[in-house]
């Protein structure tokens, strides 16, 4: 992937970083923070395998743990950018001593391109962010972060819901695919610099691994819905399952 928008000295290309990840950071927050309440246990669906796993019990904490993850990356690259377009200047100290102090060596940062992948995951991020608001619009009270059968529950059959089956996890996907991307991306201080100190390695161990333990949660959590569905709904659900067969992608999967 190469670099794009390579002036050095106009402040179009920081700018164009800056501002996709303060949208990746505000898109991650939007698409994972829930639009109702946190239910009680009891009122959780228990009878179904899949509805008792640990994904399922600290599944608002893990949302939390991501949103902070990105807010704490996204703000320090731009600071890292804003160090690197000051140090660049004739304005010197206290930016020297940034450019090869606890930043890092400021070199083809990402205030002198916007790299490829950095576009990508942005565009993903504000995408599924649009996805997950019309999801929560959608289902309206009966969407929350648990597997939860509420009193006059409906089965919604509308939105993007009349595409997909289950399109707040095709958000889901894109919203940490996104992040990853961006938060990756070369020239970013995170992926140059951050990721090679030991803190940094962990830290983007633990990112990993939370992220595909998480798409494995997911993905049990699904069959658990449909479950859940077909054992209120009946042959409602038999219906609206066949007519929308696919649970992510229209026509795909």
């Amino acid at each position: 992937m190469a670099f794009l928008l390579t002036n050095t000295r106009d402040l179009i290309t920081p700018s164009i970083n800056i501002c996709i990840l303060f949208a990746t950071a505000v898109s991650v927050h939007l698409s994972l923070s829930p639009p109702n309440p946190s239910v009680k246990s009891d009122e959780c669906c228990s009878g179904t395998e899949g509805t008792q796993t640990l994904f399922e019990r600290f599944v608002q904490s893990i949302t939390y743990c991501s949103k902070s993850m990105v807010w704490v990356g996204a703000t320090i690259n731009i600071l890292y950018i804003l160090l690197g377009c000051l140090a660049s200047s004739s304005i010197g100290f206290p930016f020297d001593y940034a450019r090869e102090g606890s930043f890092g060596k400021l070199s083809k940062p990402a205030f002198e391109g916007v790299h490829t992948a950095t576009i990508i995951g942005g565009i993903s991020a504000v995408v599924s962010a649009v996805l997950r608001m019309w999801c929560f619009r959608s289902l309206g009270p009966f969407f929350t972060f648990e597997i939860t059968i509420r009193p006059k529950h409906e089965l919604i059959t509308h939105g993007p819901y009349a595409w997909v089956r289950h399109p707040s996890y095709t958000g889901v996907y894109m919203t940490l695919g996104g992040a990853t991307l961006v938060l990756g991306a070369p020239g970013m201080w995170t992926a140059d610099h951050g990721v090679w100190t030991p803190i940094g390695f962990v830290i983007a161990c633990f990112w990993t691994f939370k992220c595909l333990y998480a798409f494995r949660g997911m993905c049990v959590r699904l069959r658990a819905e449909d479950q859940v569905l077909k054992d209120t709904f009946g042959g409602k659900w038999d219906d609206y399952a066949t007519r929308v067969p696919r649970k992510f992608i229209p026509g795909v999967i």
